[in-house]
């Protein structure tokens, strides 16, 4: 056995271009597996702020995901997140469990089938507004499917729906009527949009001090009244939440609903107090906004370049749907589209929200395996698994492998199946995890799926996507 004190071999870098193509933020995304091709599937990146073993290799990234005492969360990064009080991401142990129960309970497929028809309905009012624009080129692209994203997590939680109003549309209406007179929508997606941008200074200062030093710039002031503001509206309907359970009005499903039974009869059940369930929900919020919301506008680009897979698509939604009244397609309609589901999955293996999956070493070294070679990490080194270098690496992905191609995660038992049911879609594997898998599986994963394959099905089903070319641009 091979062992060293440091993870496979050290990059240095000395010119400009290269510190700038692998130590600026989202390298990993723009450079894919070359940097890994160059310097080997696993290597440290030695910076002032620790040492970073770069992860480019399935056996390996699978090893750690599964050593989960060995190589847990950085606790001290998740801080940031304890704005309101404990939730389920800066723990381990016991607390971490009690989160995690209270999560895998309220994201389940009744709640999936709740997010399928509210993005159903946000979908088609985006679609609509889109179309009333249609003689302009649509630029808001990434901000309208935010507040998309935005207004399905809104139901999610506590059942609340909101019109879909474009990033454009927002904007005037809320200089018409100044910021003191937003509606519920407007103020809760201001909320989620503001706390992510200014996570630093509300760990630093603290909400009280942000909100009431006034010499502190206006945009840290905001996020103070940010905090405060997302938790009086969570509040609020916390309390309309246990009224309604109270007199046995609850009856739909929501993220939250399982916390505020006060029922502790059981020892195994995972009850949360009220910060708790605030903080969890911005974690959550914060979790899936972003990501959610950029994956469906990296979809809506890619089908914008390749108008053959929008027809395909088209062709499975309109089998499948037999009325173009949304609120009456069932949630069985979801798993059935599965042509859609190979378009997000595509999507996610090129263009992949978050670049890495990160782990930290804690204590400890801890010893990685590769290629029969064991390497002795030191503590607290942190490992980042290396998202987009896995999903084009040319051992597992072909020379196709840059190529956005749908089709990919489609088989069949004909070359030209006649019927839909002969399609089918692998599942999730250890050499695809777009949520990671096993006990470290994102608790909202079917949540987001059902999210984006309702926006694909309501935007796709008798609608296309053209790209506008800019000056000095052709099509191709």
């Amino acid at each position: 056995m091979n062992t060293s004190h440091c993870c496979a071999r050290l990059v240095a870098l000395n010119t400009r271009s290269s510190f700038v193509k692998k130590y600026r933020r989202g390298w990993e995304c723009r450079e894919r597996y070359h940097t890994h091709e160059e310097h080997g599937e696993l290597f440290t990146s030695c910076r002032p702020g620790g040492n970073y073993v770069k992860i480019g290799n399935f056996d390996v990234a699978d090893d750690i995901l599964r050593r989960k005492d060995d190589f847990g969360r950085d606790l001290e990064a998740f801080a940031v997140l304890n704005i309101y009080g404990k939730n389920l991401a800066p723990n381990e142990g016991k607390e971490w469990m009690k989160h995690r129960k209270v999560a895998a309970v309220t994201f389940t497929e009744k709640n999936a089938d709740l997010v399928w028809c509210e993005a159903l309905k946000e979908a088609s009012q985006m679609l609509c507004y889109w179309l009333e624009r249609a003689k302009k080129p649509i630029r808001t692209l990434a901000q309208d499917t935010q507040i998309f994203s935005l207004n399905v997590l809104a139901a999610a939680p506590f059942d609340r729906s909101y019109s879909f109003k474009g990033r454009e549309e927002g904007k005037l209406r809320n200089e018409a009527i100044g910021s003191d007179a937003k509606d519920g929508a407007s103020g809760y997606r201001d909320t989620i949009a503001t706390i992510p941008q200014m996570i630093l200074p509300m760990m630093i200062f603290g909400e009280r001090k942000l909100r009431e030093s006034w010499w502190l710039p206006n945009s840290w002031q905001n996020a103070g009244h940010a905090v405060a503001n997302f938790r009086d509206y969570v509040t609020h309907l916390i309390d309309e939440e246990r009224v309604a359970i109270a007199q046995g009005q609850a009856t739909s499903p929501t993220w939250s609903r399982t916390s505020f039974n006060t029922d502790s009869s059981s020892e195994s059940r995972a009850i949360l107090i009220k910060d708790e369930i605030i903080s969890d929900l911005i974690v959550f919020a914060l979790a899936s906004n972003d990501t959610t919301a950029l994956t469906l506008a990296y979809i809506l680009a890619e089908l914008a370049a390749h108008a053959s897979i929008q027809d395909w698509i088209s062709e499975e939604i309109r089998h499948y749907t037999t009325t173009e009244d949304v609120t009456k397609w069932e949630y069985t309609t979801c798993i059935e589209l599965k042509r859609c589901w190979a378009v997000m999955y595509e999507t996610l293996r090129l263009s992949h929200p978050i670049n890495q999956l990160v782990k930290n070493t804690g204590a400890k070294p801890r010893s990685i395996t590769h290629k029969g070679a064991t390497f002795l990490t030191p503590s607290h080194t942190t490992v980042e698994i290396n998202l987009p270098s896995l999903s084009t690496m040319p051992s597992h992905c072909g020379s196709d492998r840059l190529e956005w191609n749908s089709k990919r995660f489609i088989t069949s038992k004909h070359q030209y199946p006649d019927k839909f049911e002969d399609e089918k879609i692998p599942p999730d594997t250890s050499t695809f995890f777009a949520w990671a898998y096993s006990r470290l599986v994102c608790p909202g994963k079917r949540v987001s799926q059902a999210e984006l394959i309702g926006a694909l099905a309501a935007l796709f089903r008798d609608h296309r996507v053209d790209p506008v070319t800019e000056v000095g641009e052709t099509m191709q």
